[in-house]
């Protein structure tokens, strides 16, 4: 178990002679834990002749009984009330509710096999830096040769149109950004997993509903989620109670922060800005539309919000010159008074490394990015720093869009490599894998049960707060819908809203044209 809990690798020989026991003696019993369902071996290698040991479900259950035990009788010796389900209101040096703590990930009991070798086309991101860099590890549990490449995401979209031209798909399975899905379904890159999750029963409950729905395209689910990320704003904390603000919760309230932050200090500014050229201002775009109560296209009103199940006709029109389109724009352009002097050059990575280093006093950032300052304690912004829903535009309701990657599978794959893929796919996502990524610098989870253990919210508070806004419904998709242009809808607004933004062109200008550009391209689609 001790191996176990540590990810190294164990293997018969080592486990026998560590019992100090004649060899023979030892592995008879060896054999004989396998035959009770406690062990289980798993083969090293193609032969098949060298194997690894490793802990089975039961022995996980029974060992983790055992610690709850000894637990509540070291508890009775110094007088902690231990009766029913009172071992858990005590602690020694560790964390409440141990119950709910998930333990190290297993091994799949069955593997694909060491003959085969599973590629994944993924980010550079911290779910997949970790699973390149513990590949070795995860060879063992998972029982197959795992091979990943990471890839910027601009270039790694290219790699996965590339791909879906070989004959032959060079991977396994490819790590999507959620807006992709559109595009990628409807060209028939990725495939559809629906029958297979009917198959294997598989249970999607403990998914955070927007990261699942977000996974889907035309009620067909198309991957599992990964790595989701929501977009928040990050206020410095300590910078905000010394002024006597009151966090933002409208879009006033960020200008009347940021002008009131901005210069209060030797090189701080109110906030820094997404405004790089492309793809950077043009999310930054559509986003503070949807703060405003407006997603970029015409979707159908639901609730609260609007609904990305079925896209069609009208549906597809923009929605960019518009009464909310203009206040959306001047409403940016008064924050390009009092943002940092680089935003107008400033992508995710460069407006995060400004605010963790203290030169801004907010910033709006994705979830997967507070890593740079939560786990640096080296960052004037570690420790000192509240996350809150993206604040709202006049008669506009609060919601944050909902990002990230999920697994899914390209087109075209064997049977055979569709069963090892799914293996594969289902187990990097379940909880305790989830934990692991959390436990190795990725502060996102898609799943309740990863969000609600102990040691996953002792590592920082914004996952528990992810968790809370899930729950009350505050993630969305409709800000980014998976349609195939939405890619060209991102080249647009990234061209017209920095020239605007630069003061190379006034307000109108950049929604007009950008209206019109938009409106061409969904023409010639014959989308209406």
């Amino acid at each position: 178990m001790r191996r176990h809990l540590e990810g190294k690798l164990l293997t018969i020989t080592s486990l026998a002679m560590a019992a100090n026991v004649p060899y023979g003696t030892a592995m008879r019993r060896v054999n004989e834990l396998i035959d009770e369902g406690l062990l289980m071996r798993r083969p090293r290698s193609k032969s098949g002749k060298s194997y690894s040991i490793h802990p089975t479900r039961n022995l996980i259950k029974y060992f983790e009984s055992f610690a709850m035990h000894f637990k509540a009788l070291v508890g009775r010796t110094f007088g902690f009330n231990t009766g029913d389900n009172a071992v858990e209101d005590f602690y020694f040096g560790g964390y409440y509710m141990a119950s709910r703590i998930l333990s190290y990930p297993n091994a799949i009991r069955k593997g694909p096999g060491y003959n085969k070798t599973i590629r994944i086309l993924a980010p550079i991101d911290p779910t997949f830096k970790t699973i390149h860099k513990f590949a070795s590890n995860l060879n063992e549990l998972c029982g197959t040769n795992l091979e990943v490449v990471n890839l910027p995401i601009d270039q790694l979209y290219g790699r996965i149109v590339k791909n879906a031209k070989s004959r032959h798909s060079n991977f396994d399975l490819i790590a999507v950004d959620l807006p992709w899905i559109g595009q990628l379904a409807e060209e028939g890159i990725i495939q559809p997993l629906d029958d297979i999750i009917r198959q294997e029963r598989y249970n999607s409950s403990d998914f955070h509903t927007a990261a699942w729905k977000g996974s889907s395209y035309k009620r067909n689910q198309y991957g599992l989620p990964i790595q989701p990320t929501v977009e928040l704003m990050f206020c410095r904390s300590d910078l905000f109670v010394d002024a006597g603000l009151d966090f933002p919760r409208t879009t006033e309230d960020v200008l009347s922060a940021a002008r009131t932050l901005h210069r209060s200090d030797f090189d701080l500014s109110g906030i820094v800005m997404n405004y790089g050229r492309g793809v950077p201002v043009a999310h930054t775009f559509v986003q503070t539309l949807a703060d405003h109560g407006q997603p970029v296209i015409n979707l159908a009103p639901q609730g609260d919000g609007f609904t990305v199940d079925e896209i069609k006709g009208g549906n597809f029109r923009p929605m960019i010159d518009t009464e909310v389109g203009r206040r959306t724009a001047e409403y940016l352009m008064e924050l390009r008074d009092y943002a940092h002097p680089e935003s107008l050059k400033c992508d995710w990575d460069r407006r995060i490394a400004i605010f963790s280093g203290g030169r801004a006093a907010m910033t709006y950032g994705w979830s997967v990015r507070a890593a740079a300052f939560e786990l640096d304690e080296d960052s004037p912004a570690h420790g000192r720093v509240e996350f809150i829903p993206h604040p709202h535009g006049p008669g506009a309701a609060t919601v944050s869009p909902i990002g990230g990657f999920a697994l899914a599978m390209p087109t075209g794959l064997s049977e055979d490599r569709i069963q090892s893929a799914w293996k594969v796919m289902e187990y990097l996502t379940r909880p305790e894998m989830l934990k692991w990524y959390v436990q190795h610098g990725n502060l996102t989870s898609p799943r309740f049960s990863t969000s609600a253990d102990p040691e996953v919210q002792a590592i920082s508070p914004l996952i528990g707060k992810i968790d809370a806004m899930e729950r009350r419904g505050e993630f969305q998709t409709w800000p980014r819908p998976p349609i195939p242009e939405f890619n060209e809808i991102l080249n647009v607004l990234g061209d017209e809203m920095h020239a605007m933004l630069a003061g190379w062109q006034p307000v109108a200008a950049a929604l007009s044209n950008s209206q019109n550009r938009i409106d061409s391209v969904m023409r010639s689609r014959g989308h209406y």
